[in-house]
């Protein structure tokens, strides 16, 4: 049996992001509103302008986080045309465009430091002269290991598990 495509997602936003990305799209929106028809409901000191800005500012601050906190990415794999596209989903809206997937030679998960003392798990694909990509990123090292093997299993490539730095293993996947 041939695998022909493949989608992997980071799955569904937890009910409390949800909630919070309704919050912040309200907020946004109304803001972005009273902006543009030009309301000013408080009129404090006269200073109209400053509040009006102010609508603006905080309006594209609180859509921004609505997206942030609604946002799903995705990984389509389609491997009869070897192509691939990275897919970013807010509600009904995706957006990602298929490039052509190069000769993966392997998959690898690894534990890269941020500049404040934590870490994120990074799985990458690894091709031609040691140049790669990243395909996802989170800060727990289960979901990262679990997505870079199921990469490695659907690109029948091997994986290498660094999530820890001075125990660097390889994991055969390729069916035998």
């Amino acid at each position: 049996m041939k695998t022909e495509g493949v989608i992997i997602s980071e799955g569904n936003r937890s009910i409390l992001q949800l909630i919070l990305a309704s919050f912040f799209f309200t907020i946004g929106i109304v803001l972005l509103l009273l902006y543009f028809f030009g309301i000013n409901l408080f009129d404090l000191d006269n200073n109209y302008k400053k509040w009006i800005v102010g609508n603006f500012e905080i309006g594209v601050f609180a859509l921004v986080q609505g997206i942030i906190f609604s946002m799903v990415k995705s990984v389509h794999f389609d491997l009869k045309s070897k192509k691939y596209k990275m897919e970013y989903s807010v509600g009904p809206i995706h957006i990602g465009r298929w490039k052509k997937l190069p000769e993966v030679k392997y998959v690898s998960v690894f534990k890269q430091p941020k500049t404040n003392g934590e870490f994120t798990y990074d799985v990458n694909l690894w091709y031609a002269n040691n140049r790669h990509f990243n395909v996802y990123e989170n800060s727990f090292m289960e979901p990262s290991y679990n997505m870079g093997l199921h990469i490695a299993k659907s690109l029948r490539v091997d994986l290498l598990d660094a999530t820890d730095p001075y125990d660097k293993k390889w994991v055969e996947t390729k069916p035998q």
